[in-house]
């Protein structure tokens, strides 16, 4: 039987301690889940965090346990707030290096009864969100001489989304050909831009949602044996900020335990058929 483990968290590897020393990285949706991970990993990495959510309060409470950090309250879909919003981080902390595109939400209406407020509500959030940061951010990246941005997708735009809908596929989808489109643009002003593709990821969200035997039934489609951690996520994400990934971009990263290459297989029907 496989050995199911948590993953170990960024600030446990001493030779990423100081990868961001000196940068300053925007994580949006900061309050929970992956955006609070890639939040302290960041942090763990030696970088100046802005947390910027929605949930103020959240994004606050995250914030006081990380050093040198601050908290922002802003609705990602809104032009206007996102842009007050940069310029104080960029004012607060001298620059933008780095911006983490995480804010996020799901739906879960069929297509015939998809209400076009909800259909807007999701790509307005999961996709023009991401734009809306990326704009925001690159007049102070390029002041910097450069800048790394990394998109939080979905193994979603790569298939389909079964705990969303179609609007939720369709902004993962988007998300990524805007990581691609965004990666030769802004590869002029030496940004690169880079999206993660989380797989099933044990977030509060799924454990409130999901029981225990629906959860070790997904986990039994995973090859690698368990649900991928938010701190899983980070790690790449953390990878993709870094000059490690000097010449990365427009590319994704799938972190999804092998699920994509899986197609779903649970491994005792697997090798239940062969000798």
């Amino acid at each position: 039987m496989r050995q199911a483990s948590r993953a170990a968290g960024i600030g446990n590897r001493g030779d990423r301690l100081s990868a961001l020393a000196g940068k300053v990285a925007i994580v949006t949706g900061a309050a929970s889940g992956i955006g609070a991970a890639a939040a302290a990993a960041l942090a763990a990495a030696g970088a100046a965090v802005a947390l910027l959510d929605r949930n103020g309060e959240g994004a606050a409470a995250r914030a006081k346990n990380l050093s040198g950090a601050r908290a922002y309250a802003a609705d990602v879909s809104d032009k206007r707030k996102v842009e007050d919003a940069f310029a104080a981080i960029a004012r607060d902390f001298g620059g933008i290096d780095v911006l983490v595109n995480n804010a996020g939400i799901e739906s879960v209406w069929t297509i015939e009864r998809m209400p076009e407020a909800e259909w807007d509500r999701v790509l307005a959030v999961n996709l023009k969100g991401a734009m809306l940061c990326t704009q925001a951010a690159v007049p102070a990246m390029r002041k910097r001489g450069g800048g790394a941005v990394v998109n939080v997708a979905s193994i979603a735009g790569k298939r389909i989304s079964f705990s969303g809908d179609s609007s939720y596929t369709a902004a993962k989808a988007g998300l990524l050909g805007f990581t691609r489109h965004a990666a030769f643009e802004l590869g002029t002003h030496r940004i690169r831009v880079n999206a993660v593709c989380p797989g099933p990821t044990l977030t509060p969200m799924i454990e409130r949602n999901l029981d225990a035997a629906r959860r070790k039934s997904v986990e039994a489609t995973i090859p690698l044996g368990r649900w991928v951690m938010p701190e899983d996520v980070a790690n790449a994400i953390v990878f993709l900020a870094g000059d490690g990934a000097a010449m990365c971009t427009g590319t994704s990263i799938d972190v999804d335990g092998g699920v994509l290459v899986s197609n779903g297989s649970p491994y005792e029907e697997y090798f239940a058929r062969r000798r």
